[in-house]
């Protein structure tokens, strides 16, 4: 076990404390962050994006979900820390790990990197628990901690967004009146960059700014390092009357405050959530949902967004097929490849997530990122998982194809099938106004299921307009806290849909597209919804067994393909073009 975690048991010894808490978080109780924030991956060597580790006097317990099974057990290898797969059967929870340590226990953590809403159900758990705050021990432990570099703002004009920061700020404060809150709080990165129509580049690939905002009824506060802030973006936040404050002082200033606050648990640290006196939260926090409905202007703009992508993969996949292994490309010189494609469009950004690049066996690790000490050539007759995307000045991307490289057997062929059907019935859902993802997840499963088979993460998540690639509050998941407070699908939503399978030692599978929640008719039963395609990339016709598919899935195939072949053929050289038709063939 490493030197800083006997430091940390010896702290513990020390200060008469029972545990200490390591969270993936950062002050805003993001998905990623920035190195600073990853005391958990230096202390442990777990470099999954999801994990908390408990340290107490004895052991050092490491908790992470399914996605990161293999890699955690590859990584914690030998480190004495003990791997606890969450949701597995006979695992505890955090919560239940804690309460078994005795009743009137003492645990340390930094209250400015937990979310509120943790704490509450940990002290809901354990009702007698102590909790301590202790912001100084990571910089003590953690003596070369990298520091935040702030980045440039940059802003959307009304024509881009679709919406003025004004008018987003009304809409905000409607639901203030409706909820008897005088004053709203925001501390998620990407609903703050929504509301004021903000990007940056605080953390690598998600378009966001380190910031806090507080809005009452006739004042709108940013907290931020004004040197993010050239003349130009100074000018439009005073333009929508925005007024800036240092980042730092919003801890003073909430707890200042009279007046009841909205707020949102899941993103608010405990810090905060403890200097407000008065405060309400709701399931789904206000501006969450409003940034999750797209508008028209969002969604003409994240379709050409796919359009361009798609012209990308389009040739990675030529690329892919017929040239890769000859090259000795290897994982990471491929994703270079890949990213090279898309920096071809005049819009590219940035990508939207490290992209995954899984040959052969690699493909069984749900989220595998290749390093310099995992990265093989692209292997012959197997398959290849590439699960990436790109950030446009249009619009976010996130695809997941799987491509048979030479000739695989019947087995691949049928398994790659199955994990197909099930992102076609997801894709063809009709369903009635008010059905949630949990309530549709089922479809991408039960082909699966037939044989036994089933993947452990959720099918779908939400996605950003030029924002974080994943966003709520909607998901298509088979887990869940609580069915009651899930968000229904609703028309303006961009989700993933992307079921998979997972052989570990032999290859992973995931067809992913995004889709667009749209309204499909009314009768008498009331307003039913289904999903629009905004991916238009082939499926692999060599890893697909026709005789696994019924009629209505091979028209689907068909029909998916031949629109593919239409949207796209005209942006792509004649040999591009020739190859595409070939791999929109009808089945």
């Amino acid at each position: 076990m490493r030197k800083e975690i006997r430091s940390i048991q010896s702290f513990l010894k020390d200060r008469q404390l029972d545990a200490y808490l390591v969270f993936t978080n950062d002050d805003h109780g993001s998905e990623y962050v920035v190195d600073r924030f990853k005391f958990r991956a230096f202390l442990s060597g777990f470099t999954g994006s999801a994990g908390t580790m408990v340290i107490t006097k004895d052991e050092c317990c490491l908790w992470t979900d399914g996605r990161y099974f293999i890699q955690a057990e590859r990584q914690l290898t030998g480190t004495g820390i003990r791997l606890m797969k969450s949701g597995e059967p006979g695992v505890p929870t955090i919560s239940k790990y804690l309460s078994e340590l005795g009743k009137q226990i003492r645990v340390a953590m930094d209250f400015r990197i937990v979310t509120a809403s943790f704490v509450r159900s940990l002290e809901k758990a354990c009702p007698e628990i102590e909790l301590i705050d202790e912001q100084k021990l990571e910089d003590q432990i953690w003596t070369d901690r990298p520091q935040i570099r702030p980045t440039p703002a940059w802003f959307l004009t009304p024509a881009a967004a679709g919406e003025s920061v004004p008018s987003k700020l009304a809409r905000l404060r409607e639901k203030m009146v409706e909820e008897d809150c005088p004053y709203a709080f925001l501390a998620a990165l990407d609903d703050i960059a929504w509301l004021y129509n903000m990007r940056g580049s605080d953390i690598l690939y998600n378009p966001v700014n380190y910031a806090f905002s507080l809005v009452s009824r006739d004042q709108a506060i940013l907290y931020m390092d004004e040197r993010k802030l050239d003349k130009k973006g100074r000018r439009f936040l005073e333009d929508a009357l925005i007024e800036i404050r240092p980042y730092e002082r919003v801890y003073e200033d909430l707890a200042a405050v009279e007046g009841r606050i909205l707020i949102d648990e899941d993103k608010t640290n405990y810090a905060l959530f403890k200097a407000i006196r008065d405060r309400k939260s709701l399931p789904v926090f206000p501006v969450t949902m409003m940034k999750a409905c797209k508008n028209d202007v969002e969604i003409r703009r994240i379709k050409k967004a796919h359009l361009d992508d798609a012209v990308a993969m389009i040739r990675f996949m030529r690329y892919l097929k017929t040239r890769a292994v000859r090259d000795g490309r290897t994982e990471i010189t491929l994703s270079d490849k890949l990213e090279a494609f898309r920096r071809e469009s005049k819009d590219f950004l940035d990508l939207s997530f490290d992209t995954i690049c899984a040959t052969g066996a690699h493909g069984a690790i749900v989220h595998y990122s290749a390093t310099p000490e995992t990265d093989v050539p692209i292997q012959k007759n197997t398959l290849c998982l590439v699960d990436s995307g790109a950030q446009y000045r249009t619009g976010t991307t996130d695809i997941t194809r799987t491509y048979a490289v030479g000739k695989v057997s019947a087995s691949v062929k049928r398994d790659y099938t199955l994990v197909l059907k099930g992102h076609i019935a997801l894709a063809s859902a009709v369903f009635p106004a008010g059905k949630t993802g949990y309530e549709l997840d089922m479809l991408s499963r039960e082909p699966l299921y037939r044989h036994l088979m089933d993947f452990r993460h959720g099918t779908g998540h939400g996605v950003g307009y030029i924002l974080n690639v994943h966003e709520g509050p909607q998901r298509i998941t088979n887990r869940i806290r609580n069915a009651e407070t899930e968000t229904p699908m609703t028309p303006g939503m961009v989700t993933s849909n992307e079921p998979g399978l997972y052989l570990e030692g032999q290859y992973g599978i995931r067809h992913e597209n995004l889709v667009l929640c749209v309204e499909k008719g009314q009768s008498e039963y009331g307003a039913f919804y289904g999903f629009e395609n905004l991916t238009w990339v082939p499926f692999d016709l060599d890893a697909i067994d026709k005789t696994s598919l019924n009629s209505e899935e091979i028209r689907w195939l068909n029909d998916y393909h031949e629109t593919v072949y239409r949207k796209l053929s005209g942006k792509l050289d004649p040999a591009t073009r020739k190859y595409l038709r070939k791999v929109t063939r009808p089945l």
